[in-house]
């Protein structure tokens, strides 16, 4: 069976015998998978320069490749917070990469998957787990879905592993190793053009930008509890025998 010039691979799916899923079934399984668990946000970022648009889509056309997501150099400054060990708020640099190998979709909604990284990179290294470093957070990401409302100006990039999406997160001021339930949602605001089809395709646009990250984080190991156990402990002996120290001084 010949396949549509909407059909979008999504690899890390198993689809059994096509191998492929529509953009549209895609968002159903997206919107299906929304409060399936609730996950913990681990980390955040809004744009140093509120009003710039430093996030970018682009019109592709070559080895496959039918669009571009990409970041203005220079203009990418970003505050990036509650991550880890990591000083909150703390100015990075972002960049986003991503590719998408079929054209939107329309429906409701105008729809197009895309792989590809986000990565944060601090202006000056902070002590991280291993020493100093500037690797604030790398994100690397399959099947992430733009979403854009017809003749809006606001579109979204969103992940969730539950529907299909696969999600690598990696900081070196968090443990996120271990982590299960990935998703991360990008807003996007003040886009340079209305987002209205041009035959098959989405104009090229320029978009402000903030977002989420978020996962189940692993739960300490019963030997980690029992160390803290004992700790508190310790603490509370303490205080106690220096509350009885004042007693008997008094």
């Amino acid at each position: 069976m010949g396949s549509s010039p909407f059909d979008v691979v999504v690899w890390g799916v198993d689809m059994g015998i096509s191998g492929k899923i529509t953009a549209a079934a895609f968002v159903v399984a997206m919107a299906a998978a929304a409060p399936a668990q609730a996950t913990d946000t681990f980390a955040q970022f809004a744009q140093a320069l509120s009003n710039a648009r430093i996030f970018t889509y682009a019109n592709a056309n070559s080895g496959g490749v039918k669009a571009k997501l990409g970041t203005v150099a220079g203009s990418n400054t970003v505050f990036i917070s509650d991550l880890g060990s990591l000083a909150s708020p703390s100015i990075a640099k972002v960049n986003l990469v991503g590719t998408a190998t079929a054209l939107p979709t329309v429906g409701a909604n105008i729809s197009q998957l895309f792989s590809g990284s986000i990565t944060f990179t601090l202006l000056a290294p902070q002590l991280g787990m291993s020493g100093p470093s500037t690797n604030a957070l790398t994100v690397t990401f399959i099947n992430a879905l733009l979403i854009a409302t017809p003749g809006g100006r606001a579109p979204t990039l969103q992940a969730d592993a539950a529907a299909g999406s696969s999600i690598t997160y990696w900081s070196d001021f968090a443990d996120l190793s271990s982590t299960t339930a990935e998703d991360f949602s990008l807003s996007f605001s003040g886009a340079s053009t209305p987002l209205t089809m041009a035959g098959t395709r989405l104009p090229d646009f320029r978009v402000s930008g903030s977002g989420t990250f978020a996962a189940d984080l692993p739960v300490p190991e019963p030997v980690t509890w029992s160390l803290m156990l004992v700790g508190f402990g310790a603490i509370g002996g303490a205080l106690r025998g220096r509350r009885e120290a004042v007693l008997s001084l008094s």
